[in-house]
């Protein structure tokens, strides 16, 4: 697969659309913690051939050459010790994109997020921050205290936003429970996310691929 660099705020590698006409449909995506920008790029070829795929790296070095999001409490998990990492990495991936809108002659209407693992933590906060930026966010094995960022949400009106969450039941890294309070919390701020549950641990599985192509057929047509 052949992949290239933009320079944005975030390191980064893309797929170019395959069409020849500009302003088409593109996605960025959102690695998980300790990760990189290398890892969900996997993913491009099973995009549309006439999309843009953007994978983009986190700023925060950890174990491993990995990048993370935020700092993370391993004691406290559902606690952002750091929030203000999360903010500032939102308004630079918000950055990333608009520069690569304009490089490459993206459609601003059709914007769409993935984000994996911690990734998927800070698309739903791309998401409640950024209401009517993106077409559609897809948040996968992950979670977000809603209720320890509201407060950074109120008055914006969530209920455009279009949302797929999909979790591993076994997974022994993001428990279901706190993937179920996340969805239960998004649903008392009006949002109305769809929400899958998959024979899976901390991945994406096949089923899940299948249900996120149709999400983004779907919002994108």
């Amino acid at each position: 697969m052949n992949s290239n660099s933009l320079k944005l705020p975030l390191n980064n590698i893309y797929k170019p659309s395959s069409s020849t006409s500009d302003n088409g449909p593109s996605i960025f995506l959102l690695h998980g913690f300790g990760s990189n920008m290398e890892d969900l790029f996997g993913l491009a070829g099973i995009f549309p051939k006439d999309w843009t795929v953007v994978s983009l790296q986190a700023s925060l070095p950890v174990q491993h050459q990995g990048w993370a999001w935020a700092e993370l409490d391993f004691e406290n998990l559902p606690r952002l010790p750091k929030p203000k990492q999360m903010e500032q990495h939102q308004e630079s991936v918000i950055e990333s994109i608009n520069k690569s809108v304009q490089i490459l002659n993206l459609d601003p209407e059709r914007i769409n997020l993935l984000g994996f693992s911690q990734g998927a933590s800070l698309s739903i906060f791309s998401g409640l921050m950024n209401p009517l930026f993106y077409n559609s966010i897809i948040a996968l094995c992950g979670f977000i205290p809603v209720e320890e960022v509201f407060k950074k949400v109120k008055n914006k009106n969530l209920s455009s936003i279009d949302l797929f969450m999909g979790n591993g039941i076994q997974d022994p890294v993001v428990p279901l429970a706190l993937a179920d309070k996340t969805f239960e919390d998004l649903i008392n701020l009006k949002i109305k996310p769809i929400y899958k549950k998959y024979h899976s641990e901390h991945t994406i599985s096949n089923d899940c691929i299948y249900d996120v192509l149709n999400f983004l057929r779907t919002k994108n047509t």
